[in-house]
């Protein structure tokens, strides 16, 4: 099918997905919460004003077509099955069935038909399960050059793109958006404001072609990040180096959450977190931690904590979740990942108006988590950790946290809070 026609076919699917009715009522705000939405779903930008011009509302030369890198977002927005993409306005032929008669087609334009058809499906999908393998994926390459910063830290990309490759983009791994890469470009950069370990990879959002890794450090100190939502970091975001106060707890209230751009009636974060490199096995430490969470407001809502310890080549990951949410956990193991979809994570359920105690135990691989002094969970793992880089805790909302601390099995201490 020929790409305006296909374009159309799209329109229609994104329309109807979205649920806002025909795209000829739409307004501006309408277009700005489209695209918000296809970057919520496919870590695609799109700007409104781009979208306005696809779906007809400001004017373009008749020849116009989005970039592929835009056409592939609608289509994955979408979520358009390629057969709709073929069928649409192909040359098949409808054979008419009638109770009393039966016509009978032209054998010769039957055939053709037919070919036609099968030759437009085939394409169809070589073009989208095959569109990247016109060049070797030896030849895309990802270096990290160089850095500058600590907090924030803008990291430089040496880039290898061949010539026929035009639907690659690289995830920086911190969930900004994918940015679409062109043929031959040889250099990108980004700039990280959270800490932590992050997989950079140039995909072509079906396969991973080519990886590398950034860090980003604290320089040993613990800071608090507040902010809406991580992907768009550093639109509502707040991070300061944090003590304790005076009654030898972390907490940062509401109130100046606000004053610093955080909107709290919305959905919000608030991370303790230290990432300062050591020489030390991940796959042997003790970590413990005791929070809590402040009054719950009457809204019915799921909330949680997250923390994570990471290594420089793994990481483990847990979450607890007020009562009535334990579907949204996921829990990951190094190579392992538990979600609550799938399986029972129940046990993951906690109160947190009350003083909770977390004590995770790993010892070469083999891990122990406790909850207020009771088993909660225990498994294993193959894939090492690498040495350890750091860790955060996370809340949903706010909390209060008494202690956290990551030692060595026999009690030397890392990180302590």
């Amino acid at each position: 099918m020929d790409k305006r026609l296909q374009l159309k076919v799209i329109i229609k699917k994104c329309e109807l997905k979205f649920g806002r009715g025909d795209a000829e009522n739409w307004k501006h705000n309408d277009f700005n919460d489209f695209s918000a939405a296809i970057l919520e779903s496919t870590k695609i930008n799109i700007s409104p004003n781009t979208l306005k011009r696809i779906f007809g509302k400001i004017p373009t030369d008749k020849y116009y077509l989005p970039q592929q890198a835009t056409f592939d977002a609608l289509i994955c927005y979408s979520e358009i099955d390629e057969n709709e993409l073929a069928d649409e306005n192909s040359n098949t032929i409808t054979i008419p069935i009638s109770n009393q008669t039966e016509t009978k087609p032209n054998n010769s334009k039957f055939k053709v038909g037919l070919l036609i058809f099968a030759l437009i499906v085939l394409s169809t999908f070589l073009y989208f399960n095959f569109r990247n393998s016109f060049f070797n994926a030896n030849e895309v390459k990802l270096n990290l050059s160089s850095s500058e910063g600590i907090l924030p830290k803008t990291c430089y990309f040496d880039v290898n793109i061949p010539k026929k490759a035009d639907n690659l983009y690289i995830d920086f791994g911190d969930r900004s958006a994918l940015v679409h890469l062109q043929p031959n470009q040889k250099i990108i950069s980004h700039t990280y404001f959270i800490p932590g370990v992050f997989d950079v990879t140039i995909t072509d959002q079906i396969k991973n072609i080519s990886q590398s890794k950034v860090y980003v450090s604290t320089a040993n100190k613990w800071y608090m990040l507040g902010f809406q939502r991580q992907r768009i970091i550093p639109d509502n975001y707040y991070a300061v180096q944090v003590q304790k106060n005076h009654d030898s707890l972390f907490y940062i209230s509401n109130k100046n959450l606000f004053k610093q751009g955080i909107d709290t009636i919305q959905p919000f974060f608030i991370r303790l977190c230290n990432y300062a490199p050591l020489k030390q096995n991940a796959d042997n430490f003790i970590f413990e931690a005791t929070f809590k969470k402040g009054k719950q407001s009457n809204a019915i809502s799921c909330n949680g904590l997250v923390f994570k310890i990471s290594g420089s080549k793994n990481y483990i990951r847990f979450n607890f979740v007020n009562p009535g949410c334990s579907s949204r956990i996921t829990n990951i193991i190094s190579e392992k990942t538990l979600k609550g979809t799938t399986h029972n994570l129940s046990p993951f359920v906690v109160d947190f108006q009350k003083w909770n105690s977390i004590k995770l135990i790993n010892k070469d691989k083999k891990l122990s988590l406790l909850v207020n002094g009771i088993l909660l969970y225990n498994t294993e793992y193959s894939h090492s950790l690498g040495d350890i880089r750091g860790l955060f805790v996370e809340f949903e909302r706010n909390g209060f946290i008494k202690n956290c601390s990551l030692s060595s099995v026999d009690g030397k201490n890392f990180y302590q809070f």
